[in-house]
């Protein structure tokens, strides 16, 4: 077997080398610059921004107080506990999820889950977290989507728990201020069985009279299966070709019960052909894993924490936000010039070896 020239073991160790310098060279000089899709992610925010504005606005002309916990004065925290609390909310959590920029956080799982202006989207907000479900209205007005909304109005400690100020009366104000064009189609109780059990009664038969005013349908069923596959041919018939399903909030519905409402993901989740959820198939799935089921990608907003540290968002804040501000509106750029002469490079050596080689046999 003829011995390989030396000349050529020098040309394979300069090339791994260049390889290597190369890479390390276009991964360590890197520049910051506003992201391709900024102008939307912007736009969203300010809207987001705009309507929360409107809802401090409109609970001062109906005289409701600020929450005494509400120290960046937003009028977007409830109180620990009123006659239609939940369950207990993350104070930290909630004022985190105050901030209008948490639509641009959005607007990037929308381009990372490939929805395209003009899809349609199934939505499920719990009054848990009003501010997150303006800032994912806000997302879904820049992007002109086509969504089926249902709400519910319980409410962990801190969230929209106003007996006389829900969640279905701040999107309703904001829907009639034109501030967003897509009304509530359909509204449960939420809480304990999605009948708000645990609701003072007399606070409990004072919202379902409220929300019987409204066109949208009301959803009043005991049964947790038929409650479940109510609301999907729901949105089968609204928006048969649903693109992503977007829930906000720890609502039965959306999580399910039991083992199978233990669902540790959160933001966007895309559908995967292995399942790390309990109870797969059991009965006790919600929408969440049922969509997921379908193939359809979803997005889960419920750890606030952990999607304010994914995305760079101040936690807890004790100063007022920055709209339009920040690392979610930014993306790493490398510089091209030396990967696309290193690969010419190595186009050229190849080539080379290619004849050496050949003339070799």
């Amino acid at each position: 077997m003829k011995k390989t020239p030396f000349y050529i073991e020098v040309l394979y160790i300069v090339w791994a080398l260049t390889l290597i310098v190369a890479n390390g060279i276009t991964f360590s000089i890197t520049t910051t610059d506003f992201c391709r899709y900024v102008e939307e992610k912007q736009e969203a925010s300010n809207l987001s921004e705009l309507a929360m504005k409107k809802i401090k606005e409109r609970k001062a002309e109906l005289g409701i107080p600020m929450a005494t916990k509400d120290i960046l004065q937003t009028g977007l925290l409830g109180e620990r506990y009123t006659s239609i609390s939940t369950t207990f909310g993350v104070l930290e959590a909630k004022r985190t999820s105050l901030n209008p920029n948490f639509a641009a956080v959005i607007i990037d799982m929308f381009k990372e889950g490939g929805i395209e202006k003009g899809d349609e989207v199934g939505v499920v907000f719990s009054g848990s977290f009003p501010a997150i479900n303006i800032s994912v209205l806000s997302a879904i007005e820049i992007f002109e989507l086509k969504p089926c909304i249902m709400i519910s109005i319980g409410a962990s400690s801190y969230g929209a728990n106003h007996p006389e100020f829900t969640f279905l009366e701040m999107f309703d104000y904001l829907y009639q201020e034109q501030v967003f064009s897509n009304p509530i189609n359909y509204i449960s109780l939420g809480g304990n069985n999605d009948l708000g059990d645990e609701f003072e009664e007399d606070s409990r038969e004072k919202i379902i009279q409220r929300i019987k005013q409204y066109p949208a349908t009301f959803i009043f069923e005991s049964d947790f299966e038929t409650n479940i596959k109510k609301r999907m041919a729901y949105f089968d018939q609204d928006v048969p070709d649903m693109k992503m399903f977007i829930n906000v909030g720890g609502n039965l519905v959306s999580m399910g019960r039991e083992e199978a409402a233990f669902i540790e993901k959160n933001g966007l989740i895309k559908p995967s052909y292995f399942s790390n959820q309990f109870g797969k198939n059991s009965g006790n799935q919600g929408l969440l894993d049922r969509y997921l089921n379908k193939r359809i990608p979803i997005i889960h907003m419920l750890n606030i924490k952990g999607l304010a540290y994914e995305y760079n968002l101040p936690y807890d804040p004790i100063v007022p936000f920055e709209v339009g501000m920040g690392d979610v509106y930014m993306e790493k750029k490398y510089n091209i010039t030396i990967p696309i002469v290193t690969l010419g490079l190595s186009g050229f050596l190849l080539v080379f070896l290619y004849f050496y080689k050949r003339n070799e046999q």
